[in-house]
């Protein structure tokens, strides 16, 4: 499996970067892991909207989500006659996403002929097509909020999504390849939610020393963050490979040598 960082910043990108978006890929399949505020572009890079097989919402809130709606009308419009891309939202997500399309546009239904709509369940793998299984874990965050767990059978990477240290992440990262963790609070990011919704670089990196992760990615970035800073905190905690998730960044999950660009 291949992982590539489209965006990694944190409710707002920082410059030159989009927010929360990674394609993971095996044998030819593509998924797409969050599709937030200018993740569409960078994902242009790498594949047309036509060549990724699914998407993975992992919470409902808008840098997780936001460019769906410009997925639409690039598949609706610039890539017309397409197949529609299946998309996985946590519980309630449909009802929800269903509620902005209403809010900007009078075309209903609107995702129609673009996306597929569906919810999955925590905890129950999704079947696609293909070598990659992707499987839902609940997490704690200030709204649901779900992890990724994606194998291709031979090696594993799991996704963080927003969320505080917790017992269902520590159990889901066991040994993972690759731990895609979120540090919303590292490399000098203020730190005043109460209660407290992220995590850190050093929290990042004790998940993944307890998990005995092979390679730590750090993700989710405050646009202030020193991300250099934030690698520094991490390796205090962790003494596996820590590689710095930023836009087109790749990383194999599973091979001997990551491959971080």
């Amino acid at each position: 499996m291949r992982l590539t960082v489209l965006g990694s910043s944190a409710s707002q990108p920082a410059a030159g970067d989009a927010c929360s978006g990674y394609i993971v890929a095996s044998a030819g399949q593509r998924v797409l892991l969050d599709c937030g505020s200018g993740v569409i572009g960078n994902l242009l890079q790498h594949a047309a909207l036509s060549e990724i097989d699914a998407i993975f919402v992992s919470h409902m809130h808008p840098d997780h989500y936001i460019d769906l709606i410009a997925m639409r009308y690039g598949l609706r419009y610039g890539d017309g006659g397409t197949r529609p891309i299946d998309v996985f939202l946590p519980p309630g997500g449909a009802e929800q996403l269903q509620a902005v399309s209403e809010a900007i546009s009078k075309t209903q239904p609107f995702f129609a002929g673009a996306l597929n709509l569906h919810e999955y369940t925590p905890g129950q793998a999704v079947p696609l097509r293909g070598p990659l299984t992707v499987t839902p874990f609940t997490v704690v965050h200030g709204i649901p909020s779900h992890g990724m767990a994606v194998s291709d059978g031979a090696s594993r990477l799991v996704y963080s999504s927003d969320t505080v240290v917790c017992a269902e992440l520590e159990v889901a990262a066991r040994g993972a390849d690759v731990l895609l963790a979120e540090n919303a609070l590292g490399g000098g990011a203020p730190d005043h939610h109460h209660p407290r919704t992220h995590m850190s670089a050093v929290e990042a990196g004790t998940v993944a020393a307890k998990a005995g992760a092979g390679t730590l990615v750090l993700t989710h970035f405050w646009h202030t963050a020193d991300r250099a800073q934030a690698q520094h905190e991490a390796e205090s905690t962790f003494r596996g490979r820590v590689v710095i998730g930023r836009p087109h960044a790749q990383v194999n999950v599973g091979a001997e040598t990551p491959v971080a660009r």
